[in-house]
């Protein structure tokens, strides 16, 4: 898998990566876990990696650098991005519409797809 490195700590050895399956971000800790040659990644460095999950924490794994400095906007972008304003979908509530000082009648209530049972007793 390919991914971006989106913070790096080359002191602690640790780099957060973002990953192209747009799933959780992978956590890269220790040389053990980077097989690049030089410096330790950083932040817009485009690297190829392998991932595990272990509890809640996505692992990356066996990393290599594929380009230095490939994308050194995408965390600027990322921090500067606002969070959508609202969802695109909404849930909308069914109201009783009948006026005040009056009762409305209420048909039994039927199941949107009524359930028959098979003549033969075959199951379905």
């Amino acid at each position: 898998m390919i991914g971006v490195v989106v913070w790096s700590s080359g002191s602690r050895e640790k780099a957060i990566v973002w990953c192209e399956d747009q799933a959780t971000l992978a956590y890269l800790q220790g040389h053990a876990n980077f097989i690049g040659h030089g410096e330790w990644p950083q932040p817009g460095d485009l690297v190829e990696l392998e991932t595990r999950t272990v509890g809640n924490l996505r692992h990356a794994l066996n990393v290599s650098m594929l380009s230095e400095q490939s994308c050194p906007q995408i965390p600027r972008i990322l921090a500067e991005a606002e969070a959508p304003a609202r969802p695109a979908l909404r849930v909308v509530a069914q109201q009783d519409l009948t006026p005040q000082g009056t009762t409305a009648s209420k048909a039994p209530a039927r199941p949107a797809f009524p359930y028959t049972q098979p003549r033969s007793g075959a199951a379905c």
